[in-house]
């Protein structure tokens, strides 16, 4: 059996499909991890959702920021954007069974020695209040009385930085925000919205969250950052989103023997 940790997919299933071809994946034997970020700005979104989601318990998959974008429509009342690529899921007859599903999935997963999520984990936390402030999100957008407020109010920059004092929604949005959309960092732990490119010409006083020393030990793998095509400059950092929907690459990590496996998206795209 082998475990393959695959990077954001972004509606790119076409290249899904190739990259399992090429590692030899076996639905009966083999499982899957995603990093989040299954669906919008590719042409497939609906195609990747409904094939991860038909997995199982032979996969896993972090929540990112686009599949929250797509709740906070369904759930929240929220408008989709221009550059939203997510038209057949919206249409979709399982929509609602979809969006459900997606609202049950995890925002950290610990496993076999490794951490997943979708952005990171901000160094200033250990590994047990990781686990604990994801379980805390994800009780609420798993509460049949209480998900569809937090979609309603889940978007926002504020506040950047943790603090023991947060209640509410804002302890739960900058929760929602350091698991989903973490790149920069102070060391204080306050995030940087606006930079989303690479390394150079970031704001003064912040660095990429990987780079303070962290307070959780095992490694962790993470997407979100395409910027970086997955060089952190740190073995046990292991970024994963080489930017598929750009036309770069699908990458596949093997937890087993630390394998990498890419797929070049440009020519298979849909």
């Amino acid at each position: 059996m082998s475990t393959y940790v695959i990077g954001d997919l972004q509606g790119c299933f076409t290249q899904l499909e190739a990259l399992l071809s090429k590692v030899g994946y076996r639905r009966a034997a083999d499982r899957l991890w995603f990093t989040g970020d299954l669906i919008n700005r590719g042409p497939e979104s609906l195609e990747a959702v409904r094939f991860v989601k038909s997995l199982g318990e032979s996969a896993v998959t972090v929540l990112g920021n686009h599949d929250l974008h797509f709740l906070a429509i369904v759930f929240g009342g929220h408008r989709p954007m221009a550059s939203d690529t997510f038209d057949g899921l919206m249409g979709a007859p399982d929509r609602l069974e979809i969006a459900h599903w997606l609202r049950g999935l995890p925002l950290m997963h610990r496993e076999r020695g490794f951490v997943m999520v979708h952005a990171g984990l901000p160094h200033i936390w250990t590994l047990r209040e990781s686990e604990d402030r994801a379980h805390e999100v994800e009780s609420v957008m798993r509460d049949d009385g209480a998900y569809e407020n937090f979609f309603r109010q889940m978007y926002g920059n504020t506040p950047a930085a943790w603090s023991d004092a947060l209640v509410g929604m804002d302890r739960h949005r900058v929760i929602t925000n350091y698991f989903t959309r973490m790149r920069l960092v102070t060391p204080a732990g306050e995030m940087d919205f606006s930079h989303k490119g690479s390394l150079e010409g970031a704001p003064a006083g912040f660095r990429p969250w990987f780079e303070f020393p962290s307070l959780v030990r095992e490694p962790i793998l993470f997407g979100h950052w395409a910027a970086l095509d997955g060089e952190t400059g740190n073995r046990d950092m292991i970024g994963l989103d080489t930017g598929c929907v750009w036309g770069r690459q699908l990458t596949a990590y093997c937890l087993e023997d630390r394998s990498i496996t890419q797929v070049g998206c440009a020519e298979l795209a849909a």
